[in-house]
């Protein structure tokens, strides 16, 4: 299992290659952020799921968002193609409920206060 994971986060594209596409090829940035920006938010995107919460699960489904971002057109992702099912990636969501009291850890304990979420 460990090494179908490696061979299949070996074979996603690289950060750099997926901000190179986004934001130049694609021009779909919309507050101008930098390579080296866009690039650094995405490795430790990466680093944190692989060695720091060790979820095979979310650091596969962010190779598999990296795979998509780089196989579909710049209209398809404008669209929001590579962000239909890839939720559980993005940290905030205004929609939802926090799963728990550390935003950026899924794995923390969820206090119990007693009042119910709307």
């Amino acid at each position: 299992m460990l090494m179908l994971l490696a061979f299949a986060l070996g074979c996603a594209p690289t950060c750099d290659q997926v901000c190179r596409k986004t934001l130049f090829d694609c021009d779909l940035s919309t507050e101008r952020v930098a390579l080296a920006t866009c690039v650094d938010q995405c490795d430790r995107q990466l680093t944190l799921y692989q060695d720091q919460w060790m979820n095979d699960e979310l650091a596969s489904l962010f190779a598999d968002h990296r795979r998509c971002l780089m196989r579909e057109s710049c209209e398809e992702i404008a669209d929001g193609v590579c962000y239909e099912g890839f939720e559980d990636l993005f940290v905030i969501d205004e929609d939802r409920a926090p799963l728990s009291e550390d935003p950026f850890n899924p794995n923390a304990a969820v206090q119990d206060t007693g009042e119910s979420i709307p």
